[in-house]
């Protein structure tokens, strides 16, 4: 999980505090079940048919395969069928092609086919990190209100260009996220405690590294909601019941058409819930749920975990100095007008090698801690942010969401998967509901079927988790500069300044770099990071694993 996500981060200065009067209740514990909709018996028939087939394997690729065979045509891992990767392809392989993959699918009704195919050329999507989106539209030759006509399709960056660079980090670096996406909707569209845009077509090449998911267009207000500057006083005005907002963006909360901490609220209580019902088994048997998305190493093999009790057991400690001190070069000086002005100072900055140096020590360790205790440990989505979900209220204005993106969907620690649940948010509102949020994680995953976890481990597990992050953003600095030139810098006076606060090249990196680097070291500083990790050496490291604490020479090198 870490490692991989470790390239999307951000953030600095917060947004306003929430203006008095908005609705702060959040969503109970217990959610009714949804109502029948139209399709959801074809859903179920189709999760049912792919439920019982043997599950697919990926066999790990490199970079000189994606290179040589990202242009050519292959059949998918999982329906056997050629299939498009672009919307150039899309176009060329038409309606037939679209009508046979949904139809091997089992999302189109044999007695109907696609008769046109229409590439949307207004609307362009430039949001996400991980691959290329597009819209287009279809007609049917049998009118069917269960089948959408406006549909969504994700791919694989092109590899040229801005995108080079990206499209092999998603091919390599983080295979095979697409495969677990996939396989999130067709095994378990039908059985998820959340709404999901509708599954028409997904497969993946193990030949060539390209893929496709295509399902229904979620029906935004507009594609324009999103100001990356200062946020503005001006508040929209609310839209009709079951209207959708959005789409939302990462960092920048100040858009939410209401009260941000019910956004998040309504985030946590889905994602709980479907930790839940995995942990209770609704979801499909462990077996095959191990087979189909991420897992990880049974802590009864600690050896499988690298700890490591007579040195550091992360990365080695010259190395990690190296990079550590050429980012606090970025965080002291030449970014300093983004941070807190204690960052600059030398005991923060004291504090903070000390504290990062001592947590890249207990790398394995802690995240050996984190998976040890099963209760703790659950399938869930990756990354649960407003950017990955889609918001609408009911009549009576209550808030609702239904969840998208499941790359590298999979099994986790839930303190971990929390945090990057929770990441994107300011650091003000994330210190202020975090308790709040911790027990409205607790409830919900309990009344769904999991067990009853600790609310101050549960909450030790995020901080930890947090700062565990910052290890990758200390080395995502040189990218910072690559991104935004340290010429440019001088003249950089706040996080809105559209350098900094957009998205460049279609992307929120460099947003969320500075965003989370922001949030963590005020984690460290302000709610006492440090002293969680000391306590966490203490308590678990001595106390329950029954070691010694590691020496500074362990520890530096």
């Amino acid at each position: 999980d870490g490692k991989e996500a470790a390239a999307e981060e951000a953030g600095a200065s917060e947004a306003p505090a929430e203006e008095a009067g908005g609705s702060s209740e959040a969503p109970p514990a217990v959610v009714a079940e949804r109502p029948k909709e139209a399709g959801d018996d074809r859903k179920m028939a189709r999760c049912q048919a792919e439920l019982q087939k043997p599950p697919v394997y990926w066999n790990r690729i490199d970079q000189k395969l994606v290179e040589e065979n990202h242009t050519r045509h292959a059949p998918g891992m999982i329906y056997g069928l050629d299939f498009p990767w672009s919307e150039a392809t899309l176009a060329e392989m038409g309606p037939e092609w679209l009508t046979h993959a949904m139809h091997t699918a089992g999302s189109l009704p044999e007695d109907n086919k696609v008769t046109k195919i229409i590439l949307e050329k207004k609307i362009k999507v430039t949001t996400g990190n991980n691959g290329g989106k597009f819209l287009f539209e279809v007609e049917y030759e049998k009118e069917d209100p269960t089948l959408h006509t406006k549909l969504f399709a994700k791919i694989p960056f092109a590899l040229e260009g801005a995108t080079k660079s990206d499209r092999m980090s998603s091919s390599v670096n983080k295979q095979p996220a697409e495969l677990y996406e996939i396989n999130t909707y067709r095994l378990l569209e039908a059985s998820l405690p959340m709404k999901t845009p509708t599954f028409y077509f997904g497969d993946i090449s193990n030949e060539t590294s390209n893929w496709i998911i295509i399902t229904e267009r979620v029906a935004f207000k507009d594609f324009d909601c999103n100001n990356f500057g200062k946020p503005t006083k001006e508040k929209k005005e609310s839209l009709p019941p079951f209207e959708v907002e959005g789409p939302y963006d990462k960092c920048i909360d100040y858009n939410l058409r209401g009260v941000e901490k019910d956004y998040y609220a309504c985030l946590i209580s889905v994602g709980a819930k479907m930790a839940g019902a995995a942990k209770a088994g609704k979801l499909g048997n462990e077996d095959l749920m191990k087979a189909s998305f991420a897992w990880h190493p049974d802590t009864k093999e600690p050896m499988f975990w690298g700890l490591n009790p007579s040195g550091s057991s992360g990365e080695n400690p010259k190395q990690y100095k190296a990079k550590l001190d050429f980012a606090i070069g970025f965080m002291s000086e030449v970014g300093k007008v983004l941070f807190q002005k204690y960052v600059p100072k030398e005991p923060f900055l004291n504090k903070f090698r000390k504290t990062m140096s001592t947590l890249a020590a207990y790398s394995a360790e802690v995240n050996y801690w984190k998976f040890k205790d099963y209760d703790y440990v659950a399938l869930g989505h990756m990354n649960l942010n407003v950017d990955n979900a889609y918001f609408w209220r009911d009549e009576s204005g209550k808030l609702d969401c239904g969840v998208f993106d499941w790359g590298n969907m999979g099994q986790g620690c839930m303190g971990h998967k929390l945090w990057w649940w929770l990441y994107c948010r300011d650091y003000e509102p994330f210190k202020r509901q975090l308790s709040n949020d911790m027990k409205l994680f607790i409830d919900c995953y309990h009344s769904a079927g999991g067990p009853m976890l600790d609310k101050k481990k549960l909450e030790q597990m995020v901080i930890l988790t947090a700062m565990e992050q910052m290890h990758g953003l200390i080395a995502a600095v040189p990218q910072i500069y690559k991104m935004c030139p340290k010429k440019e810098w001088p003249t950089i006076k706040d996080r809105y300044d559209p350098r900094i606060s957009e998205n460049i090249d279609g992307k929120s990196t460099i947003r969320l770099y500075l965003h989370v680097i922001n949030s963590i070291m005020r984690i460290i500083e302000e709610m006492k990071g440090d002293k969680v990790l000391d306590t966490w050496i203490k308590d678990v490291y001595e106390g329950e694993m029954k070691q010694t604490a590691k020496t500074e020479a362990m520890i530096y090198g």
